[in-house]
């Protein structure tokens, strides 16, 4: 699956969950309004889908669903500046941004954080989940939610990071998009076994390579022994070794071992060579 469709549906699934009961409903709204930026109540975010999850149209919305539905009604306003994103507005007390205590509600909180505030990067190598808030106070708090998940989350500033892949799967099962997860766990498996393939395909194009050098610079060397007129002088194990080279100039040292009577094996063939040069320079000086 292509990962920006796969992220299109992730997204989706986040906007769309379903909500436990009225106390998750509470908590997330909690994480999601912690990850706006927050000046004296007003509550801006230019994540248009988290402006739909809190009070968007249907079944998307968590508002109608929190114990605070019946006693404030969020004051939005829209803003659209030229160049820039559209940013959503929201007027509403700060007592309603409550830290979680039990599990359940801890995993609707970071659901919530995470709408408003993270990402999940595809790089070269590797995943990255993140979230980056947006003032210390929150930091502070996402650091000691996070260390209650048992996840290996990495921590820079007020960025938090996943990137072992099981983790992220377990973040997004727990964040109620399993269906994102299960996805996401089968395209991890596909990536994992294309970059094994072309790991096996790099090393063998590397082990060509290093066989052809070498086959080249025993080639000249083999011309240089024969033309100077002393093959003769050499010892037999190294003669048969000039001469195998010199019948088979693209053959591997495998190959080469394997010509030799009796056979002999590749770091022996390697070793015989270094010995012929060894030999060439010591007569040379």
């Amino acid at each position: 699956m292509d990962k920006d469709i796969w992220l299109s549906r992730l997204w989706n699934e986040w906007l769309m969950s379903p909500v436990k009961s009225r106390r998750n409903a509470d908590a997330e709204v909690s994480g999601l309004l912690m990850g706006m930026r927050n000046r004296h109540g007003t509550f801006t975010t230019n994540r248009l889908h988290a402006a739909r999850r809190l009070t968007g149209p249907g079944k998307v919305r968590l508002w109608p669903l929190t114990s605070y539905a019946g006693s404030f009604t969020p004051g939005i306003s829209m803003m659209t500046r030229p160049n820039h994103k559209s940013s959503v507005k929201f007027l509403l007390p700060s007592e309603i941004l409550k830290v979680p205590t039990g599990k359940g509600t801890m995993w609707s909180w970071l659901k919530g954080l995470w709408g408003s505030t993270g990402g999940l990067y595809f790089p070269k190598s590797g995943y990255y989940l993140t979230m980056i808030v947006s003032d210390a106070e929150t930091s502070r708090i996402t650091r000691n939610i996070l260390g209650r998940t048992g996840l290996s989350w990495s921590v820079h500033r007020s960025e938090f990071t996943l990137r072992n892949h099981e983790d992220i799967t377990t973040f997004l099962c727990k964040a109620g998009m399993t269906s994102g997860a299960l996805d996401f766990e089968g395209m991890t498996l596909i990536r994992s076994a294309r970059n094994r393939a072309n790991l096996a395909s790099n090393y063998d194009t590397a082990n060509i390579a290093r066989s052809v050098k070498a086959a080249r610079e025993q080639m000249v060397l083999s011309e240089r022994i024969m033309s100077s007129g002393k093959l003769d002088e050499l010892p037999e194990k190294l003669r048969e070794v000039v001469m195998a080279r010199k019948l088979n100039p693209e053959a591997s040292l495998e190959e080469i071992g394997n010509r030799l009577s009796p056979p002999v094996s590749k770091s022996t063939v390697k070793y015989r060579w270094k010995k012929i040069e060894c030999l060439l320079e010591n007569q040379h000086e």
